[in-house]
């Protein structure tokens, strides 16, 4: 049993004097663990990660497998439904009279024909910038982040900024060898 759970029955046990301290981490047993006891914790870490690698890249390979065989099935069909829809666009250019009302013609399969669309196309940005401006359209927006860079380095060298701060600690890490994980 962990020292989590350990912890958790200990205080189970103590309910009945809700005034006594209620202990939220307890580190004797890490304390007292050994480097080789530290060694073989890490050992199953890595294991199981290797492990989950693998049926990862197991999984991956299968998906690359499946988008394989379903772009050789699709092939012809999308090549079809390319054809056939060129042909479909250029009858209803070659006739643009039969859809003029309605302009669509619908059928039991749905509908074809031809809609209006609307696409701005930019040319020159900074033109369309100054004649928004000029003409004081509400079109530009201004979007505005933080430099977390420049702000480490502000308070780094000694500048306080209401707001934010910065922490300084350690993380505990690990990182399993590539080569087990190529194995």
């Amino acid at each position: 049993m962990n020292s989590f759970l350990k912890t958790i029955e200990n205080n189970l046990k103590n309910e009945e004097d809700r005034n006594m301290p209620k202990a939220l981490f307890d580190n004797r047993n890490y304390k007292a663990m050994t480097v080789e006891q530290a060694d073989a914790l890490f050992r199953e870490i890595a294991l199981i990660t290797v492990r989950i690698d693998r049926v990862k890249a197991n999984y991956e390979k299968r998906i690359a497998e499946l988008k394989t065989a379903a772009e050789l099935t699709l092939g012809p069909d999308e090549a079809e439904l390319e054809r056939l829809s060129h042909e479909l666009r250029n009858y209803i250019q070659s006739n643009p009279e039969r859809f003029i009302r309605p302009r669509q013609h619908l059928t039991d399969y749905g509908k074809y024909g031809v809609r209006t669309a609307v696409k701005l196309e930019i040319t020159n940005e900074d033109m369309v910038k100054t004649e928004v401006r000029r003409q004081q359209i509400p079109a530009l927006t201004l979007i505005e982040h933080l430099d977390r860079k420049a702000l480490e380095k502000a308070i780094s060298e000694g500048k306080t900024i209401a707001g934010c701060e910065l922490r300084r600690g350690e993380i505990a890490s690990y990182t399993v060898s590539k080569a087990l994980l190529e194995d």
